[in-house]
């Protein structure tokens, strides 16, 4: 295998290895919480980027990783080895077995995928996990399970989607953002990690507020302002960095869910990944459904574009005249063809004047008529400078609205 092909394989081992790190941490023992495993989302995101003829040398690459992490936290090798196989091939198989791998990266198909490899790979490695572990050192399979479970589809929820969107094919951040949006954007963010601050140091939302948890809701309200304005992207990376500040506090043995478990109320683990999963599903759904209509709006803006071209092509124009109000809507480039700019043809009165008086009772007639029976398909008109355009129109059936609407086209006839 050539070097360059080993080049993203040892990144992202490196990235795994890194994040391990990190996530060890920020394991929270003291509390017991804490425990979210990000490197899970590197191996899922790894996979679902590269090729897979790069599969082999990057699974490789990341048992090696985790191999790594293991003699530092100094676990025995053949443990580790078990459970890095575990990890690494049950996320090879559920991508591979996911059929929308090679090209969903945005929109609501991502979020399909995704769902599915992550409840799939985090049930089926959290079962194995629990089951060598109540196999060999009795401890009990249930929590076991879910303790694994949660910590790596929390993992891969977090840290897969920032990832995964930063590559082209996701087109999951607008191109141009407006100084509204940027505005809403940078206030919500400061606003997630101010609250975030609240919530989880010290007592100061008690003492000011006298609430004890309610404040931890303040930063999802921000985290779904961000993603709605500035896209699923930042909403991604902003799930991360709340997932980070909250492992850290958790850790540090300070905040809310910790103040529950001393409380003997609860379980700082569960409540802890509950949390930043529910903050994760939230970022990802509102960023999903705004590229998606982000995407509509850029198709309907490229056919209009096409529309435009190819009326102004032929010298036309076309309307639609809402028959209640007698106004009109045009598309194409009236300005050229037709002299004047489409906003001083609006009304019915404005276009007939346009038109030579012998032709304006003519058109009257024909737009303002109660049924499309006796309509011609087409009919010539002489303008005021002389010029004659032909215009084919007819009567739309009514809509949803009850309106009667007209839609036609003009166009400019040879001046001979």
């Amino acid at each position: 295998m050539q070097s360059n092909e080993l080049a993203a394989p040892l990144v992202w081992a490196l990235a795994y290895f890194l994040l391990g790190l990190l996530s060890h941490q920020l394991d929270g023992a003291l509390y017991g919480g804490g425990r979210v495993w990000l490197p899970a989302g590197i191996t899922v995101a790894a996979l679902w980027l590269l090729p897979r003829a790069r599969w082999f040398a990057l699974l490789v690459l990341l048992i090696a990783a985790q191999v790594a992490l293991g003699a530092i936290a100094h676990r025995e090798l053949w443990r580790v080895l078990l459970l890095a196989f575990n990890e690494t091939l049950v996320a090879a198989i559920a991508i591979g077995m996911s059929r929308g791998r090679s090209h969903a990266m945005s929109g609501p198909p991502f979020v399909r995928d995704l769902l599915s490899v992550a409840v799939t790979a985090s049930l089926a490695s959290g079962l194995l996990a629990a089951a060598w572990l109540q196999a060999t050192q009795r401890v009990p399979l249930v929590p076991a399970w879910r303790m694994w479970a949660l910590s790596e589809l929390v993992g891969i929820l977090v840290m897969t989607p920032p990832l995964v969107f930063c590559t082209r094919a996701a087109r999951a951040h607008p191109e141009g953002i407006a100084r509204t949006e940027f505005a809403v954007g940078l206030l919500s963010l400061l606003g997630m990690l101010a609250s975030v601050y609240v919530a989880f140091n010290g007592e100061l939302d008690r003492k000011v507020l006298d609430v004890n948890f309610g404040t931890t809701y303040v930063p999802l309200l921000c985290l779904a302002l961000v993603t709605v304005a500035w896209g699923a992207r930042s909403g991604a990376w902003s799930v991360l960095l709340l997932c980070v500040i909250a492992m850290a506090y958790d850790a540090l043995g300070r905040g809310p869910f910790v103040q529950l478990v001393q409380l003997h109320a609860s379980n700082a683990l569960l409540e802890l990944q509950v949390y930043l999963g529910m903050a994760a599903l939230m970022a990802l759904l509102i960023g999903a459904f705004k590229t998606r209509r982000e995407r509509i709006h850029e198709e309907v803006s490229a056919w209009k574009g096409q529309v435009a071209l190819s009326l102004a092509a032929s010298r036309q124009v076309a309307y639609t005249f809402d028959v209640a109000s007698s106004r009109f809507a045009w598309q194409g480039d009236v300005l050229t063809v037709l002299g004047v700019s489409a906003h001083g043809v609006q009304t019915l009165e404005q276009v007939l004047a346009l038109v030579s008086p012998p032709d304006q009772a003519r058109l009257r007639q024909r737009w303002l008529q109660e049924d499309d029976a006796p309509r011609l398909t087409q009919m010539l008109v002489r303008l005021q400078d002389g010029s004659t355009v032909l215009d084919r129109s007819r009567l739309l059936p009514r809509g949803r609205d009850g309106r009667r609407r007209v839609a036609g086209v003009w166009q400019m006839e040879p001046a001979d």
